[in-house]
């Protein structure tokens, strides 16, 4: 009876020590996806992907394998017709995990405002959404940008499409986080006024030109060069899209 007294006692030490090795290394793969990132500098010049619920869920694993290390997820959209304003179903989601990789993030919400009151409801309900989940100004490492891009808002005219945007961002700038402009090349020089949006930062969409840079005269901060990029964990595999990623420059300040 001793000595099987004493062999369950020292399978139960064995046991033990395998579990604090098992707590250790689980504990030391965590804190190497929270802390491993790149090294930047003022002027950088590094990649962003932009993701949604077309993405699915990331695989911020597999993305940082690609050295990418930055990322602006959708945090929703406008009232679309009779559609109401909707949060991006995969952005906490994406958000969460993104966070626990240390990866750096900024968010955009995506406008079908035709009104400066619309507008400021957008910039109330994408507000909403960071309280919600705790999100404060100093967690985000990117803006909150703008996505200004639906027909129906630029019919309504430059000087429109300009007091839209600005009511949008002084909403967001006025709670603490910095604010961007989105929008392609040709429509930010057709349709915002520049004296106006130059106070924000700007993200400008501009395909097929990485030679020569976006056609847009004015300073900007963030490029969207490609829509068909291909970075793995973040490629959606939904039917109806082609399984492409969206990819930028963006300048470090």
């Amino acid at each position: 009876m001793a000595k099987r007294g004493k062999r369950k006692k020292k399978n139960t030490t064995y046991l033990k020590a395998l579990l604090i090795i098992a707590v250790l290394l689980i504990a030391g793969t965590y804190y190497f996806q929270r802390m491993s990132s790149i090294h930047v500098e003022s002027g950088d010049q590094i990649q962003v992907i932009d993701v949604s619920r077309w993405n699915g869920t990331i695989n911020w694993k597999k993305v940082k394998k690609s050295d990418i290390y930055y990322a602006m997820l959708r945090i929703g959209r406008g009232k679309n017709g009779k559609s109401s304003m909707a949060e991006d179903s995969y952005f906490h989601k994406n958000y969460r995990s993104g966070r626990n990789y240390n990866i750096k993030m900024g968010i955009y919400f995506y406008s079908y405002a035709t009104s400066v009151k619309e507008a400021e409801r957008e910039a109330d309900y994408c507000l909403s959404i960071l309280e919600k989940y705790k999100i404060k100004p100093q967690h985000l490492a990117m803006p909150v940008a703008y996505d200004v891009e639906e027909k129906r808002t630029f019919a309504t005219g430059k000087n429109n499409v300009t007091n839209i945007t600005k009511a949008f961002c002084d909403k967001i700038e006025e709670a603490g986080y910095t604010p961007m402009v989105y929008s392609s090349a040709s429509a930010l020089m057709k349709y915002f006024k520049y004296s106006t949006i130059k106070n924000y930062k700007i993200w400008v969409a501009h395909y097929g030109v990485e030679d020569s840079g976006p056609s847009y005269p004015h300073h900007y901060d963030m490029w969207q060069y490609t829509s068909e990029g291909i970075v793995p964990g973040a490629n959606t595999s939904k039917k109806d899209h082609k399984g492409n990623c969206d990819i930028n420059y963006y300048i470090v300040e």
